[in-house]
């Protein structure tokens, strides 16, 4: 019925514009139709019958209005560990462990803001700010300027601005774990970025102040950054068509409340082609000198480092393997260190559903966050989910 109604319509159509086209033609004629030439009847408007027991449909809506209303998303990640050492108050329990919600929104030419707020299973789902920001484009004219101010995961090597549920594998790299925190270092304060005019080369420059807060109690190492500077260099070069090599810089300095100096310094090197449609290989390193001077104590300076490497394939587009290696020690003066081999599987259902394997075996001699043991294994599954428009640093 549906097709009738569609080749009716169709078909009165037709004949109206060949009437009008008619009658046109005549006109420019001069001719047009003799007086004793009976005229043509008007093609009479044509009534589509319903189906039995449809109800009329409805005029067309007017057109759309522009709307102030923010895109919206959610995302969610679930995970558990099926494989760890006793003790573990987390061991077999597979859950919802954090959801997000994203709200962003261009408010000005040029202006921009994001918020994500993040509700995690270990604060019982109370929801909390994660990053809340203003992007300004070339503020005051000044091409290749930007800011960013508010509250953001701070550019402190290449991983610590992304996401956990942007990121390749279930859990945080140990050296980044020991020095930045068990999800992030995040701030509130305000940056500059400027992109440095060389021509065939990406080089970025941030600089930034920013109140961290008082830190993390159980690990008195990572000290309380009130008032953290910190700047990064970001270096990027295409090696060949589909192919480019990253190299960044970073440091942050600050005074703890109890007057010892600290600072933390961070190389980082990412590697990556596509060799072919949906392909991806990549290589990722950071490393890590967390520097602490006792004040108080009168012993002097501590240095504590630590690195990580990643190598990740990608054969198609549902499917991810990687292999991830981790050696850190605690920052002064902590005492223990993690070594640790890790491996992933990755199948990614769409863009916006994936479902993640990782093992990994090492030695932990410290129990901050998990159970210390030498010859640990951990078995981790993870299930990413996420609906909306949802847009920030990606790996």
């Amino acid at each position: 019925m549906a097709t009738l109604r569609r080749m009716v319509e169709e078909q009165a159509a037709l004949i109206r514009r060949l009437v009008e086209r008619i009658e046109k033609l005549e006109r420019e004629r001069g001719g047009g139709p003799s007086p004793s030439a009976p005229q043509e009847p008007a093609v009479p408007p044509v009534e589509i019958p319903r189906e039995p027991g449809a109800a009329e449909q409805p005029a067309a809506p007017p057109p759309p209005r522009a709307s102030r209303l923010p895109d919206i998303s959610v995302i969610g990640n679930h995970s558990g560990r099926f494989v760890s050492v006793t003790g573990d108050a987390d061991r077999n329990r597979f859950q919802l462990g954090e959801f997000e919600i994203g709200l962003q929104q261009p408010v000005y030419p040029g202006i921009r803001f994001d918020a994500f707020l993040a509700a995690g299973a270990e604060e019982d789902f109370a929801l909390s700010v994660e990053e809340a920001y203003a992007s300004i484009t070339n503020p005051g004219g000044v091409r290749g300027l930007s800011a960013v101010l508010g509250r953001t995961r701070l550019g402190l090597g290449r991983i610590n601005p992304i996401h956990p549920h942007a990121r390749p594998y279930v859990d945080q790299p140990a050296v980044l774990a020991a020095f930045l925190g068990e999800e992030a270092l995040t701030g509130n304060g305000a940056s500059l970025t400027y992109l440095l005019p060389i021509r065939g080369l990406f080089a970025n420059l941030a600089l930034g102040l920013h109140d961290v807060g008082e830190g993390d109690v159980s690990r008195p190492g990572l000290g309380a950054w009130r008032n953290l500077r910190h700047g990064r260099l970001w270096l990027s070069s295409a090696l060949g068509p589909g192919t480019e090599v990253e190299m960044g810089a970073s440091h942050a300095f600050d005074r703890d409340a109890n007057g010892d100096d600290i600072s933390l310094t961070g190389l980082d090197l990412t590697y990556r082609t596509f060799p072919g449609a949906f392909k991806r290989l990549l290589f990722q390193a950071e490393a890590f000198w967390h520097r602490r001077t006792d004040r108080v104590g009168g012993s002097g300076g501590h240095t504590r480092s630590g690195h990580y490497a990643l190598l990740s394939y990608r054969p198609d587009q549902y499917w991810d393997y990687g292999l991830r290696l981790d050696n850190t020690r605690l920052p002064w003066p902590l005492a223990g260190r993690e070594q640790s081999l890790s491996l992933m599987v990755t199948n990614r259902l769409n863009e916006a559903t994936l479902l993640r394997l990782q093992y990994k075996h090492g030695d932990r001699t410290h129990g901050f966050a998990l159970p210390a043991k030498r010859g640990f294994n951990e078995l981790y599954l993870q299930l990413l989910w996420g609906a909306g428009s949802h847009t920030h640093a990606l790996q």
